[in-house]
């Protein structure tokens, strides 16, 4: 398993995108906890367990918060400044990717993502690579 004990923090909105996700990166051993960000979602994270791996990060997200707010507020918290994060979106890349860059995220992978492919992307995140696609 490519990604046992791995943990992953998903910040996604849509459910059958969080239900794809979620089942190719269980597949693969890793444990993954599902957020909507909100209120409450720093504290929950503060108080989770173990350790994040990656932080998953979907851009469009309700309410006028973005993939990009989630990632300032978590890496204002000197727990999880130093942890990777990964922009998972089908906006378009041309454009996004530069603002990635910019706020010091790691990766940008395009929706629809490849499942055969995505574990292992996830991984290489974890390990410190960038990934721009």
């Amino acid at each position: 398993m490519l990604l046992k004990d791995k943990h992953l923090y998903l910040v996604e909105d849509d459910p059958t995108n969080f239900a794809i996700i979620r089942t190719i990166l269980r597949a693969q051993g890793a444990n993954t906890m599902l957020d909507h960000w909100g209120d409450t979602s720093l504290q929950n994270l503060l108080n989770y367990p173990f350790d994040i791996d990656l932080f998953i990060l979907d851009l469009m997200l309700p309410g006028n918060v973005s993939g990009y707010d989630v990632y300032d507020a978590l890496t204002k918290n000197e727990k999880f400044k130093d942890v990777p994060a990964v922009i998972v979106s089908a906006a378009d890349p041309d454009s996004e990717i530069p603002k990635a860059k910019e706020r010091g995220i790691h990766g940008f992978i395009s929706k629809p993502i490849n499942r055969h492919l995505f574990p292992k992307q996830i991984l290489s995140l974890i390990e410190g690579d960038e990934i721009w696609e």
